[in-house]
């Protein structure tokens, strides 16, 4: 029984550590950032475009991140002089008021055409989320997109709400674009990239997953065991809806593909009670590039 506790909360997944060793690992892990980059070649892009992605930040004044790697991830998108920033949801974890003091942080981050910005299932946990987040939001000149797109360095830039919580709405998008510009979409839940074969998704920006937050030898990414999880973990039950599972698709992290459309899953950066095993935060730099 011990055993299979420690199993579950991430303790033993190295054979003969002990629960504090292991809690001591995970959460030195969980203030360690990794800075991830990838190039997507995109047709008729017409010149390069480099884009940074922040997501899943969950703040709530510590139990979730420490805002010290907050300060890491900006800084490694200063060094990287992105030319577009971009934030895949999750700014808090349950009360939407820490918001307040993230907010105008974030739009700080220097970007020469702008941060963007759509919400995920933790700024709806409330009746009141959605519009604290998008006014603090607004006040820091971070533009939310939801159900909408905007030109942007040659691109379409494109947001959708989130496909738990809502408004889901991507007829909104593709009906006005109809495929003829290169599509960049912001949604917090990878699952939603899967439905949308048809349109022209050149590439989908997404978090939600925090790559499994725990991933264990021959056992794959803990929050896969959820059902198992929510008695040492009761917090994910309020932000799962029943009978769902945290991706349907297997879509942890990293890259994926369907025909010419293009994913990319960040593992984000918070960690619930900064519990994390081989899946280290990260803030990613995406270099968009004309395809031959």
């Amino acid at each position: 029984m011990l055993k299979r506790r420690q199993l579950l909360l991430g303790g033993l997944g190295l054979a003969g550590a002990s629960i504090p060793a292991t809690w001591s690992y995970s959460h030195k892990e969980a203030d360690s950032l990794s800075l991830e980059t990838l190039k997507v070649p995109i047709r008729g892009l017409e010149r390069p475009l480099r884009l940074a992605q922040l997501s899943d930040i969950h703040w709530d004044d510590g139990p979730t991140v420490r805002w010290s790697l907050i300060e890491d991830a900006i800084e490694q998108i200063r060094l990287a002089k992105a030319d577009l920033v971009v934030l895949t949801g999750d700014y808090v974890t349950f009360d939407p008021e820490p918001i307040s003091a993230l907010a105008p942080y974030l739009g700080q981050i220097p970007s020469r055409l702008g941060i963007y910005a759509v919400l995920g299932n933790h700024d709806n946990c409330t009746p009141t989320s959605n519009r604290t987040i998008t006014t603090a939001f607004k006040k820091a000149n971070i533009e939310v997109l939801e159900n909408t797109w905007t030109d942007v360095g040659g691109i379409a830039l494109a947001g959708t709400g989130d496909f738990w919580t809502g408004p889901y709405e991507p007829r909104q998008i593709f009906t006005e674009l109809r495929n003829r510009k290169p599509t960049v979409l912001l949604a917090h839940n990878p699952d939603s990239f899967w439905q949308l074969a048809e349109q022209r998704v050149d590439l989908q920006l997404s978090g939600h997953t925090h790559g499994g937050q725990v991933r264990l030898p021959f056992l794959g990414p803990l929050l896969a065991w959820r059902s198992r999880l929510n008695h040492y973990l009761p917090e994910l039950s309020r932000a799962i809806p029943r009978g769902e599972a945290i991706t349907r698709t297997g879509s942890w992290e990293g890259e994926y593909r369907k025909g010419d459309n293009h994913l990319y899953v960040s593992r984000g950066l918070g960690r619930f009670r900064r519990l994390s095993i081989g899946c280290p935060p990260e803030v990613t730099i995406i270099d968009l590039i004309p395809k031959a």
